[in-house]
């Protein structure tokens, strides 16, 4: 008996609906490299005139491609239409392995760190990144079960970014606090010496 993976994806597959396959393609093609989202993040950047955004969406994306692509090969899983004849790949059948979704883990890494270098952003991008994996499964090329693994991944891959930034911030604010305190110490005794 199939699985619910397996039929699931075997019935988005078999849709094939006019306009929706050429949108799931756009959405597929602009998610591959988490390219709109740091297109966003440069707009950022220009708006904000801080190489900070693009430069961290940058790194996100690299790290999250990084890390989907060592689980790939380490769960090794044959694409929906390898494994089963009623999928049918409505793109070219990528030569890696199925779990997890590259596509969705780096979709979801950068919108949850782009939302939250720009709060106001973040239901546009993490709908975005929720379109992209989506596409991935009507598309044919993916399990549900890979893009839950991806997104997870990728909203995991994210906050571990944006906590990172927050812990070096702190850590930065707090060195210069305490510099700042060093220079006032002496300036302080230097005064009780004058007073006395």
């Amino acid at each position: 008996m199939p699985s619910l993976d397996h039929r699931i994806v075997a019935w988005m597959s078999g849709l094939d609906l006019p306009l929706v396959t050429p949108f799931a393609k756009a959405l597929s093609a602009i998610g591959a490299s988490g390219l709109v989202f740091i297109v966003v993040a440069a707009m950022l950047s220009a708006r904000r005139r801080q190489a900070a955004p693009v430069v961290i969406t940058l790194a996100t994306v690299i790290l999250a491609d990084a890390l989907s692509r060592a689980m790939k090969a380490a769960f090794d899983r044959p694409r929906p239409s390898v494994a089963h004849a009623d999928v049918h790949a409505l793109v070219a059948l990528p030569g890696n392995a199925s779990m997890p979704s590259g596509h969705a883990w780096i979709a979801f890494a950068a919108a949850v760190v782009v939302g939250g270098l720009a709060p106001r952003l973040r239901p546009w991008m993490l709908g975005l990144a929720c379109l992209i994996a989506l596409s991935r499964v009507y598309l044919g090329v993916h399990y549900p079960s890979d893009v839950i693994v991806g997104a997870a991944g990728g909203a995991a891959t994210g906050g571990a970014v944006l906590l990172g930034l927050r812990l070096g911030h702190a850590q930065i604010r707090a060195d210069h606090d305490r510099d700042r305190g060093q220079q006032r110490d002496p300036e302080a005794v230097g005064g009780s010496d004058r007073d006395g």
